[in-house]
């Protein structure tokens, strides 16, 4: 299911400046400016009301809220093949970040039906899914819109919700509902905050999806850099993205596996300081194979971090506001990547290929700050 939609709405985003055009913005500025728009606000949207509607699935039931926000999903992008103007494209993809409740509720219906033990697990495969959408969405998406039209991908992605809205309402079985109508109205938010350690691992979470994200949007710009000719930068650094987000998943779903035997602290501990220790030489590397074999390298050492946190969280709370805390805890990964790219271009003001030293910097800290700590470690049990 989670599968389905992820790559469903991956398939939208390589076209949306091409749409936005076609829509009738013809200048390349306010196009640029109106697909970065029409690009972020869903996310962006998606990431404050995550608790929300973690709150609503922690009441009500898990399922009956997927449901719900899977048909919103439907509707909505059946009806962007059929707008006329960009205002009300923009409208619909409110819509889609109003409704964007899939990404939290899949990690906790995953690890609702999990034993403890099989938590890591269960949330290493939820994550390897969503990162395998995101390297092959995109390449799907172009070349459908090419071999049938903007309009017609749109209905694609609307049917591929419609398919994990079939999957889910014919596979999934819920478990615990009367737990959850028993469940007293004050644990709510406040209960969630108040949880030792929570705090904490949003700030993590936050941080390591920021470090993840911040690279991509001067990749095009340092291969130029390294001398690769114009015709060829949009496929290398196609190329890189994928490849590092094939590891990633490959690392997600390793590293989920491995933490049912190992400490998901311990494991978490050594992809921060992995991941210091090979991105900062990405900043330095001379060729475009080099930093291709950085970027996999980071990517299977440090991909599976929001994994290992994701796992982490899914011990530390308890069952009855579980949906709740996964909202919270997408939200502030959701946020630290809506944030990162911004930044990434306020440093390639002063330095092009700066955010890999700040990158590694904030990988270094936040290993720190986890040997000094121990409100992580005090919630959960190896």
């Amino acid at each position: 299911m989670v599968f389905a939609v992820f790559t469903g709405f991956a398939f939208v985003l390589p076209f949306l400046p091409l749409f936005v055009r076609e829509l009738g913005v013809d200048e390349p500025e306010r196009a640029a400016l109106w697909a970065g728009v029409l690009i972020g606000v869903a996310p962006l949207l998606a990431g404050l009301l995550a608790p929300v509607w973690g709150r609503l699935a922690d009441r009500y039931g898990q399922k009956g809220i997927a449901a719900k926000a899977l048909v919103a999903y439907v509707v909505l992008l059946a009806l962007c093949a059929v707008v006329t103007r960009v205002e009300q494209l923009f409208a619909l993809r409110i819509g889609v970040g109003l409704f964007g409740g899939i990404g939290p509720l899949g990690l906790a219906m995953a690890t609702a039906q999990a034993p403890r033990e099989e938590t890591g697990r269960a949330v290493g495969m939820i994550q390897a899914a969503q990162i395998l959408s995101a390297a092959i969405g995109p390449l799907a998406g172009g070349i459908l819109a090419d071999a049938i039209g903007i309009r017609r991908t749109f209905l694609v992605t609307a049917a591929l919700c419609g398919l994990a809205l079939v999957l889910l309402l014919a596979c999934y079985e819920e478990r615990g509902p009367s737990e959850r109508a028993a469940l007293a109205p004050s644990a709510g938010f406040r209960a969630v905050m108040a949880l030792p350690g929570v705090v904490t691992l949003l700030v993590v979470l936050f941080v390591v999806n920021f470090i993840g994200r911040s690279f991509t949007p001067i990749l095009p710009l340092q291969l130029a850099g390294l001398g690769l000719p114009e015709a060829r930068l949009a496929s290398a650094t196609g190329v890189l993205i994928s490849a590092y987000s094939l590891a990633a998943a490959a690392s997600a779903w390793g590293l989920g596996q491995l933490s049912r035997t190992r400490s998901p602290q311990g494991l978490l501990l050594g992809t921060l300081v992995g991941g210091a220790l090979i991105v900062a030489p990405m900043a330095l590397v001379p060729s475009f194979e080099q930093v291709l074999a950085l970027a996999v390298l980071l990517g299977l050492v440090a991909g599976g971090s929001l994994t290992l946190c994701y796992t982490i969280g899914g011990l530390m709370v308890p069952e009855g506001v579980r949906t709740t805390a996964f909202g919270f805890f997408s939200g502030a990964a959701l946020f630290g990547g809506a944030l990162s790219p911004t930044v990434a271009g306020l440093v390639a003001h002063a330095s092009l290929r700066g955010i890999y030293f700040v990158d590694a910097a904030l990988y270094v800290a936040l290993a720190l700050a986890l040997v000094r700590g121990r409100s992580l470690r005090s919630r959960v049990s190896p």
